[in-house]
């Protein structure tokens, strides 16, 4: 499908978008510890140039986040959402990744995927509703937002609580796959903190004690072959243990009175998290003595794949020959946020999600393109059909 307005439209500004990736790549809004009025100021100079009003919100000072809104502020209310921040750089880079590179129409940087291409793509939009806006029936609200790669209280999380934003529909554009998905699902997040009490003594003496190391390490054993109880779920797959630290003992020749280990626990909507620790301290009886801290914890998630919403994206992207479908997530977005708020949210984009947050992290210019051209045309099938 091709509409010539809108490709003419994109066409036309290709080369200034593309420095304006540029640019923000350039901007270092590694998270910790932000910094994102960097990013910000790319934003908001672009949204100045183009007559967009916007406002900017920091529950903490330099963690800005953006927010325009196009349109008819008594139509529904679609939010269009990425983030600014940025994962640390690490190593394996074969350029810098904050000085851009394209070669080949592909670009190089941090960000370059995760976020960046995305914050692009998406003020490209909101420059063509602008275009357009006096025929607008809905009201289009495009979030550029903080503190996404730390749990966005700063960003996303913090918009909802303080009711600066709350949509009827969400689209967050972040690594979604290619164009190939509408992720509809994510996994909840749970962070356990299992500690295995032992009883000190001398090391030249261990059977005088008992080592905790040593019944952490038969528990993990027993652990890294279980999987927990589920019941299958159409676009998630089973749950899984991640063990994320461990630390115990004091010192070589003391045997070791404590360990502990958190553990990174990843399930699915037919669990709950105090099933899951019932489990696992069944599991532990027979290793010796154990407790159990819930340190933090996200519910899984899901929106029905005949949602208003995922229908909509489906019959647009079939339209221009692109074989998207239903998917779920083993990460968490900020489309969780939303649908816990019940917003109905879901995840689009067009960047390869296995290269995010990779050393030579890139991004297909022709691919961030031509998801401005889908993009438009999902916000135009809004226009003409009636939300539900």
């Amino acid at each position: 499908m091709e509409n010539t307005h809108t490709t003419i439209f994109i066409e036309s500004r290709k080369k200034d978008y593309v420095k304006i990736l540029c640019n923000l790549i350039k901007a270092k809004t590694v998270n910790p510890p932000g910094d994102e009025y960097l990013a910000a100021k790319i934003i908001k100079k672009r949204l100045s140039k183009i007559g967009v009003k916007y406002k900017v919100y920091e529950k903490k000072k330099k963690r800005s986040n953006v927010v325009a809104k196009i349109g008819n502020e008594n139509g529904r209310k679609i939010l269009i959402a990425t983030h600014l921040d940025v994962v640390p750089a690490g190593e394996g880079w074969e350029t810098d990744p904050f000085d851009p590179v394209i070669k080949d129409e592909i670009i190089y940087g941090r960000g370059a995927c995760d976020n960046k291409g995305q914050a692009t793509s998406t003020l490209l939009v909101l420059e063509y509703l602008k275009s357009i806006e006096k025929k607008l029936v809905n009201q289009y609200i495009f979030v550029f937002a903080a503190d996404e790669e730390q749990g966005s209280t700063l960003g996303i999380r913090y918009l909802l609580r303080e009711n600066i934003i709350f949509p009827d529909y969400a689209i967050i554009v972040d690594v979604s796959g290619e164009m190939k998905y509408v992720t509809v699902a994510e996994k909840g997040v749970l962070n356990l903190k299992v500690n295995c009490k032992g009883k000190q003594a001398h090391g030249s003496t261990p059977n005088k004690g008992i080592s905790a190391i040593a019944n952490m390490s038969k528990f993990i054993s027993k652990l890294d072959h279980h999987i927990l109880k589920h019941e299958l779920h159409r676009h998630l797959s089973r749950p899984t243990i991640n063990f994320g630290t461990i630390k115990g003992g004091s010192a070589p020749n003391t045997v070791a009175a404590s360990c502990e280990v958190v553990l990174n626990i990843r399930y699915i909507p037919s669990m709950n998290t105090e099933s899951i620790i019932d489990e696992l301290k069944k599991l532990s009886e027979r290793f010796g003595e154990f407790n159990f801290e819930k340190l933090a914890h996200l519910p899984p998630t899901e929106v029905d794949d005949n949602n208003f919403l995922v229908q909509t994206i489906l019959k647009v992207t079939e339209k221009h020959n692109l074989k998207t479908k239903p998917k779920g997530l083993n990460g968490a977005t900020d489309t969780k946020a939303f649908v816990l708020n019940d917003i109905p949210a879901v995840g689009f984009d067009f960047a390869d999600s296995h290269v995010a947050h990779n050393a030579n992290e890139y991004c297909k210019l022709d691919m961030l393109f031509n998801f401005c051209d889908v993009l438009i045309d999902v916000c135009m099938e809004f226009e003409n059909q009636r939300l539900n």
